[in-house]
This record gives structure tokens, C-alpha cells and sequence, in this order.
């Protein structure tokens, strides 16, 4: 037999069950390829084409049984590769961006939460401290109390203190003059 009658032998004689198999499980390989996840259809699919492959060569009525699996074979691989193309061609375009496929947005909000409030406007201003810094305390500036930090140096209690720095929600301060209670 030739090539092309062994290919024509694979899709006369081919069952409904193996159809379906190949079918449906090149289906579930497309949808693992365009909305990765935990693999599900992706496998799914990978068991089913090999079944319907395995049962399609069980069941020939004759012919070469390598060159049907072959043919079977790359025609499932054929149309998985045009799939990717057409998905790595919509996600450039744009056409999947469009869609709830491509997630763009972030799990954490981009402008700032309570969480994470701005101090970078007391940098430069003094205050006093409510207690010992050691070298971490409470500051009280312009009548706020601040949670702060000195630059590893021990600050007593009531002295005057300048923020130096502010990273985040981490506030720097440095020691002015000590006064006196």
C-alpha cells in the first residue's frame, strides 16, 4: 500500500469511538492552551487522543498499524501547532487581550491603601519623643504620634528629634538637642 491509501485507510475505516476520543481530546489540549491552568484539560485531553489513537490502530481492518499512528499522530500535532499560532497571533494583535483569557490586573492595588500610608511629608520636621527610643519609640510631630526609629542610637525620653529619612512606613529620625523637662 502507498502513503496516501494508508491515510485514506485510517479515515474510511475509523470508528465513532475513536473519533470522538481524538476529537474531544484535541479540544481539551486547544482549551489547556489557551487558559492555562492546573493541567486538567490538558491531560484529559492528552488521555483521550492516546486512547483514540490506540483504539483506532487496535481495531484496523489492515494496513500498516506505524504508519496510521503516525498519521493520526500528526494530524493531532498539526492542529495543536495551528492553534498556538492563532493564539500567539490574537495575544499579539490584541484580540485575546480584549477578553477574560489575559489577565492584566494586578492582585494588589496600584494607588496607596491605608496600609500603606505617605510620611514623606515629615521628612526634615522635628518632634519629641514620648519615650525612650531603643532605638524604636513614639514620636509626637505637630500633634500626630509616630511610630519611629532612630539611627541605632538610644534617644531618652523628651528630647528633639528631626525625621531623617522615611522608607515605606518605616520613619527614620535622628537627635536635635535634648531638653529638659
Amino acid at each position: 500500500m502507498t502513503f496516501w491509501e494508508e491515510v485514506e485507510l485510517v479515515f474510511s475505516e475509523i470508528g465513532w469511538v475513536p473519533a470522538i476520543c481524538l476529537i474531544l481530546g484535541t479540544i481539551l489540549i486547544i482549551v489547556e492552551i489557551f487558559q492555562p491552568g492546573f493541567g486538567f484539560f490538558g491531560i484529559s485531553g492528552g488521555i483521550l487522543v492516546v486512547i483514540g489513537i490506540i483504539w483506532r490502530i487496535y481495531n484496523s481492518g489492515g494496513g500498516n498499524p506505524v504508519i496510521q499512528f503516525f498519521v493520526l499522530l500528526a494530524l493531532v500535532l498539526g492542529t495543536l501547532a495551528i492553534a498556538t499560532v492563532i493564539m500567539m497571533i490574537a495575544l499579539k494583535k490584541g484580540w485575546l487581550a480584549r477578553t477574560g483569557l489575559v489577565n492584566k490586573d494586578t492582585a494588589v492595588s496600584t494607588g496607596q491603601t491605608k496600609g500603606t500610608e505617605d510620611f514623606g511629608d515629615i521628612v526634615g520636621k522635628e518632634g519629641v519623643t514620648l519615650c525612650a527610643l531603643r532605638p524604636s519609640g513614639r514620636v509626637e510631630i505637630e500633634g500626630k504620634v509616630y511610630d519611629v526609629v532612630s539611627n541605632a542610637v538610644f534617644i531618652a525620653k523628651g528630647c528633639t528629634v528631626v525625621v531623617d529619612s522615611v522608607e515605606g512606613g518605616k520613619i527614620t529620625v535622628k537627635l536635635v538637642e535634648e531638653t529638659k523637662q
